[in-house]
């Protein structure tokens, strides 16, 4: 075992047993810092190098744009040309100058591309909550939209106001799918995503997750209703569990995504050919895009390994996808699942009268290691791509076992800049097991590579996670933390800041995200 500043990870625990007396959850945490000789310590500044120990590009951008954009205007910030950002993942094809350890998997002929080339025009819509997710990580993790492709994004709620709020901006985003049906193009695919029981479901609050599971069932009847109106095709799916799932075995709440099956199910015009769905063991997110295509009449490009489910006996060139975000299919006790608890009678006539069946979102169906829960990014990139992508979290679990990071260019990079600047190493992660969104594991192995190098020293910033995570867990994690530090490395907690602070993806530039960078910065926040 290395060295952790004990006397620091001791006070910054007692700060947070503080915290939680008073209420406060990891999540919205807000940031602690280590204070030595009445001065923060840790601070990132100049010629050190910081390593970002996280994955999920749509929670760590909104940050790493403060860092490393010399015309960045969020917020107000001092700019540092010689600070070395390594990120574990690119977070963004904006940030492909960056050395990264994980150089990204970028797949081509998605179903953007495939419906661009055939001239099939293409409406995107999604709260700003989930913009990224229907944009650029169903189109391949590319950034700008294809010919012929609109995006159409709707303001989400703060997310401290999700709790009065459960339907989030749902009917909106479904109002303007109604909107995008009504100009009447020939040839017209339309996705849209209705984000509220993905948000609304990592609440403890069981009417919250009922009023939000109605919400969703109604913005859904309005959307078929404006298909039926001007003769679309409507396909319904979702890209994980999480709101069917309120309870656990033990009795405790569950807050955190799910290994569930997802729906899904179709909707055709009363006047239209119908549809068949060929049900089976292995049908998962993989087929939807192969499955749409047929159903349009289009050819499945070879790329796209996923198999076609339907049996169309004509073609439907105007169709729209929707996306019920975190909609697992889970048991029917309407005292453990808010969807069997909610009114949901277009979902229950969808899936009576068919065609309907369920697909695999999560684990190795979607490139995921086995028994991990799906999550969002995952699932619209596995949508749009029509075939299994090895996701982030698989490659490095991978490349950790085998011992891989040790040696690696870009990892050797930051450390050696660090050196020759004689500036500090910093290493930015989560502080959890299981979130998709980076793991200690994973931080840990960063930091075992740069003890291997001869590293003697580090500061660690910590994000708390709350999610993936009991709300109130990052007291007893710590315990993990100071056994996986490696021999050889003295390192000490510089900041924590909840990951609400830290990795916000609504464009919180000004609420969020600079609280995060002057805690990291400044070393503004409650003292330790």
């Amino acid at each position: 075992m290395g060295v952790i500043a004990m006397e620091s990870a001791a006070r910054i625990h007692k700060v947070l047993k503080e915290q939680y007396k008073r209420g406060a959850k990891d999540y919205w945490m807000d940031p602690l810092v280590n204070i030595k000789q009445e001065k923060p310590a840790g601070k990132i500044k100049n010629g050190d190098s910081l390593f970002f120990c996280c994955r999920r590009g749509d929670r760590q951008r909104q940050l790493l744009e403060a860092f490393v954009e010399p015309q960045f205007d969020g917020f107000q910030r001092d700019f540092f040309p010689d600070l070395s950002v390594v990120p574990l993942v690119q977070f963004h094809e904006k940030f492909s100058d960056l050395p990264t350890i994980f150089p990204p998997v970028n797949p081509e002929w998605t179903l953007g591309e495939t419906l661009s080339r055939a001239q099939i025009r293409q409406t995107r819509i999604a709260e700003s909550e989930k913009a990224g997710h229907v944009t650029f990580f169903f189109n391949g993790r590319r950034v700008d939209p294809f010919e012929g492709e609109d995006w159409v994004i709707v303001p989400s709620p703060h997310s401290s106001q999700f709790l009065d709020q459960p339907a989030t901006s749902t009917a909106q985003a479904a109002a303007k799918a109604v909107e995008a049906m009504a100009q009447d193009f020939e040839k017209h695919f339309i996705l849209v995503n209705l984000a509220a029981g993905d948000t609304i479901g990592h609440l403890d609050d069981w009417e919250a997750n009922v009023l939000c599971a109605e919400a969703v069932d109604k913005a859904l009847t309005t959307i078929c209703a404006g298909a039926a109106e001007h003769n679309y095709a409507v396909a319904v799916t979702a890209d994980h569990g999480l709101l069917e799932k309120f309870v656990k075995a033990d009795g405790s709440h569950n807050l955190s995504h799910t290994t569930s099956p997802v729906p899904f199910g179709l909707v055709l015009p009363p006047e239209g050919p119908s549809v068949q769905l060929q049900d089976s063991e292995d049908a998962s997110l993989a087929d939807v895009a192969p499955t749409l295509l047929k159903i349009m009449g289009i050819s499945q490009p070879a790329a796209m390994t996923g198999q076609a489910r339907s049996i169309p006996e004509g073609t439907y060139q105007r169709l729209v996808l929707v996306v019920l975000d975190g909609w697992g299919l889970g048991v029917q006790d309407p005292a453990v699942n808010p969807i069997a608890a909610a009114r949901t009678p277009c979902l229950d006539q969808i899936e009576k009268k068919g065609p309907y069946l369920s697909l695999a979102a999560s684990g190795p169906a979607v490139g995921l290691p086995r028994g991990r829960s799906g999550n969002s990014e995952t699932g619209h990139l596995t949508l749009g791509a029509g075939r299994v992508i090895p996701q982030d979290e698989l490659r490095i679990a991978q490349a950790v076992e085998a011992g891989e990071l040790v040696g690696n260019k870009a990892l050797n990079y930051g450390l050696e800049s660090a050196l020759a600047r004689q500036g500090q190493i910093h290493f930015l992660l989560l502080l959890s097991e299981r979130s998709s969104h980076g793991n200690l594991a994973e931080g840990l192995a960063v930091l075992k590579a740069a003890a291997a190098k001869g590293i003697k020293k580090a500061w660690l910033h910590l994000i708390l996670d709350g999610r993936s995570s009991p709300p109130q867990a990052s007291a007893n994690l710590l315990k993990l933390l100071k056994k996986g530090i490696p021999a050889g490395i003295q390192v000490e907690i510089a900041t924590a800041v909840g990951r609400s602070f830290a990795l916000d993806r609504s464009g919180g530039y000004q609420d969020k995200t600079r609280i995060a960078y002057e805690a990291l910065v400044l070393g503004k926040g409650i003292p330790f």
